[in-house]
């Protein structure tokens, strides 16, 4: 047991956070039990005692979980799948230590917010010895603040690369908190330690039986599989060191043999507000959980707002996140023949039509239109309703994956509460698959791919393809699967594939519609449509820059090579 004294302002310190913390979620508890103390008389010993009060300290740092709060802010919206206006400073070159683009830009206040998290799990572990909780609480809760932990050091290494390490608090006394850098793959290490751990800590399923946004053994196990795919990859394993592959292909069959989830037979369940059972970690967007305080509680609609088509679903700001041709491409067609250009939306992967919203579209009962007259490209009245010329999206796609299109989208008007999904089984079969590749087996990552491809209402036919050639049939599967769930981005800077994918012009296209023909006809135009022609890449892009405010006030930081 551990024998820590405490002194005043470390005490005061340690109350004002777990006080904070734990009220800015107690509205949701049950009425007696807030009858029971003044929450101005809470201290954090109250909390490490009592069950209610230390699972709502748990609580409410699942805060940590960034991108459930802010459901269009994630970074498929600077890879070559979409642009997102508060990224484009990213893809142009342009962020610094001081500006990362409109709203905070691709940083989204990610050091800041992370070592919050991170400062508020060391509490935890500090004083969790002590407590006089119920054991079997008590496990539970430490091995969901190991997850939390770990998710937000994985977060940091993915964006910055070695970063400050902490796991306890800063000694009594010390006046500096100067930390330098701890390597990436210690952390990683970390991060696969604690999850071992935590695996072992944590219950099968949500408690209570039903899904309730906490980590299980299943989120553990996915969290411990993505990080050491990460690590295997050439831009953390130059060397390609294929013991690093190893443990990537281990932690993901792990994942997979928990045989505590399965692949959903529809693709759309998956984002649904009905948990599918594919799902091994995702936070809902729900009234117990706001997004923010104040006005910002209104963002419970962004996702809606930001993806959906003008002109049919109310107040959207569809020019925020515009989806690009490059990904409509990616899809294949059902038996391997060429896509016909004029009549694109005929014999397709039947997830394109589950993930992007494009002319002829049927969403909701209408009919989705984005074209312009060919005759008079101009004229706004003879252009369709969710065409830029009325307001719609440049590229001239709209994403319907994750949305619910029987919302109004209009600002703050109705909550959204579809999930945002972490972690699902079908990644852990891809990441199996793509070890198994770096590996040399090429049978066994063909079938773990087709696990994934013969979903039922999906039913793609299998890969044959062995060597280099399946190795890119298989990144075109996971752009594919993995659409509009931030992973992209990170899969091309892992991958090292940036200089030739990110630097190309970000492209839509036109949809022109022909008035004087009976019936009129649609031609595509995949040329003139150029949604953002100033893309570039440089090497320093593969991570971001450290807020100078954190570099000058820690001598041992050093800033990110190129800024």
């Amino acid at each position: 047991m551990k024998n820590i004294k405490f002194n005043i302002k470390k005490t005061i310190a340690l109350r004002t956070v777990i006080t904070l913390t734990i009220v800015s979620i107690l509205m949701s508890c049950s009425n007696d039990f807030l009858d029971q103390k003044p929450l101005g008389d809470i201290s954090d010993v109250d909390v490490f005692n009592n069950d209610q009060l230390l699972e709502s300290y748990v609580n409410g740092n699942y805060r940590a979980f960034k991108f459930f709060q802010f459901g269009a802010f994630h970074k498929d919206g600077i890879s070559d799948d979409a642009v997102n206006n508060a990224f484009v400073a990213y893809n142009r070159g342009l962020i610094t230590p001081d500006f990362y683009g409109e709203e905070g830009g691709v940083l989204q206040d990610a050091w800041n917010h992370n070592y919050k998290s991170i400062r508020n799990t060391n509490i935890f572990f500090d004083r969790i010895d002590d407590s006089n909780a119920s054991p079997e609480l008590v496990k539970r809760l430490t091995g969901e603040m190991r997850f939390i932990r770990a998710w937000c050091y994985f977060d940091l290494i993915n964006l910055f690369g070695d970063v400050p390490f902490k796991t306890s608090l800063f000694e009594l006394g010390q006046e500096s908190f100067d930390t330098p850098r701890t390597p990436y793959d210690e952390i990683v290490a970390f991060i696969k330690e604690e999850m071992d751990k935590a695996v072992l800590e944590l219950p099968q399923e949500d408690t209570g039986g039903t899904f309730n946004g906490r980590a299980t053994r299943g989120a553990a196990a996915a969290l411990r599989s993505r990080a050491l795919l990460y690590a295997a990859s050439e831009l953390h394993n130059p060397s390609n060191d294929m013991s690093k592959w190893e443990a990537a292909r281990d932690a993901a069959k792990a994942a997979i043999d928990l045989g505590d989830y399965s692949i959903d037979p529809n693709y759309s369940n998956l984002f649904n507000k009905n948990i599918s059972n594919e799902v091994m970690f995702a936070r809902s967007f729900t009234q117990e959980n706001p997004v923010l305080d104040g006005w910002l509680a209104a963002w419970n609609t962004g996702i809606d707002r930001y993806y959906l088509p003008s002109g049919y679903f109310g107040n959207v700001d569809t020019n925020f996140f515009k989806p690009l041709q490059s990904l409509v491409d990616a899809y294949e067609t059902l038996d391997g023949s060429p896509v016909d250009p004029q009549n694109p939306w005929v014999n397709r992967d039947p997830r394109l039509d589950m993930t992007i919203i494009h002319h002829g579209s049927v969403i909701a009962g209408n009919t989705i239109e984005y074209h312009i007259d060919k005759n008079d490209p101009s004229n706004s009245t003879l252009a369709g309703p969710a065409s830029a010329l009325r307001g719609g999206t440049q590229s001239n796609y709209n994403v319907l994956k994750q949305t619910d299109p029987n919302l109004t989208a209009t600002f703050g008007a109705e909550p959204h509460e579809n999930p945002w999904v972490f972690f699902r089984l079908a990644e852990m079969y891809l990441n199996y698959a793509e070890a198994l590749i770096e590996l040399g087996d090429d049978g066994g990552a063909r079938a773990a791919i087709q696990v994934v491809r013969s979903r039922t209402n999906v039913n793609m036919p299998e890969f044959t393809e062995s060597g280099d050639d399946l190795k890119t049939r298989y990144r075109n599967e996971r752009r594919v699967e993995l659409a509009f769930e931030n992973h992209r981005w990170y899969d091309i800077i892992r991958w090292k594939v940036a200089p030739t994918v990110l630097a190309q012009p970000a492209k839509g296209v036109r949809v022109l519609k022909d008035n004087t023909t009976n019936p009129a006809t649609i031609t595509y135009d995949y040329d003139d449509n150029v949604v953002d022609d100033l893309r570039i890449w440089d090497d320093k892009l593969y991570y971001l820059p450290i807020p100078r405010s954190e570099v000058e006030a820690s001598p041992s930081l050093t800033q990110n090579p190129g800024y």
